[in-house]
């Protein structure tokens, strides 16, 4: 059995989320990749040389071996695998969206509570640098409204997912961020089936009871690809270019544009650095499984809405 200082982590599902992690994972100071599980055994295999794991052909096997999991496969099997590394007292972090509906979300949430394990959600954009200084610059700031944009074109990977639970959660996982969810007074959406027999673009508009508007627009089948908030302030306008990792201030008093350089932090490593912490000081992650199904239900209101 492979020797890790710090916590032992095992990867479960060894797709294109699984691959990156096992990567960030296999490189942690304070944690290691101990094992790899997919029903997958050539891919699972594979992925576990790479980086000298233990591999699985069930995810069942690894658990008393680790300390901690990600969960990486399909948003289908999540309520099943969370439970089962739940019920093993296993800290977990599982990929986005948190569960299938907010519903099982709910009820993976009860039973770690009782664990009390670290319950930490996949959303990689609260670690994007550019976020957390467009976060930082409207913290003293009265938001009229929210502007948020993720476009790209259409995936080499064949999804089952619609455009909003692929793409659109990460950005409505931002908007309850910057935004009081019990304020929401309304929710108008459209979408479209363009390749697929899901939805590849869609366009929602947030209403809250302070007059601020958001609106979120999600294009899978897009041009080129494009992630950006663009948040209007009684000050100006920021603009948070979450690809380029840049952000932009406009003044509205002055009319002088500045932009706002970030590290080129690489948000992955940030997001597990994040987990390995909170699971060694028994604290909140960043991104708790509470944020997730926040996400995950704006998530079903939005395609309840384009239906």
């Amino acid at each position: 059995m492979k020797k890790i200082r710090g916590l032992k982590i095992g990867v479960i599902g060894a797709g294109t989320m699984g691959k990156h992690h096992a990567r960030i994972c296999a490189s942690l100071a304070k944690a290691g990749l101990l094992g790899i599980a997919d029903i997958d055994q050539a891919r699972g295999q594979e992925l576990a040389r790479q980086y000298n794991a233990e591999f699985f052909s069930d995810h069942k096997e690894i658990l008393p071996l680790i300390d901690a999991v990600i969960i990486a496969s399909p948003t289908s099997t999540h309520f099943q695998v969370a439970s089962d590394c739940i019920n093993a007292g296993k800290h977990l972090l599982v990929e986005k969206p948190i569960a299938k509906t907010s519903q099982e979300a709910q009820e993976l949430i009860d039973i770690s509570g009782k664990n009390g394990l670290v319950f930490a959600v996949g959303m990689i954009e609260r670690f994007n640098p550019a976020f957390e200084e467009l976060r930082k610059l409207i913290r003293k700031e009265r938001i009229i409204g929210l502007h948020l944009q993720r476009f790209s074109p259409f995936p080499e990977r064949i999804t089952d997912a619609n455009v909003i639970q692929d793409m659109m959660i990460h950005d409505l996982d931002l908007v309850a961020n910057l935004l009081p969810m019990d304020e929401i007074e309304g929710l108008k959406a459209e979408g479209a089936r363009v390749k697929t027999k899901q939805l590849d673009r869609v366009s929602s508009t947030i209403y809250f009871k302070s007059g601020v508007i958001a609106k979120v627009e999600a294009d899978r089948v897009f041009g080129i690809k494009s992630r950006k908030i663009i948040a209007t302030t009684e000050r100006g306008l920021i603009e948070a270019d979450l690809l380029n990792k840049q952000v932009y201030v406009r003044d509205l008093q002055h009319h002088i544009p500045s932009a706002h350089h970030t590290k080129k932090t690489d948000q992955l490593t940030a997001e597990l650095t994040d987990f390995v912490k909170t699971i060694k000081t028994k604290g909140r992650p960043r991104v708790s499984a509470q944020d997730g199904l926040k996400a995950l239900k704006l998530a079903e209101e939005v395609e309840q809405a384009c239906s």
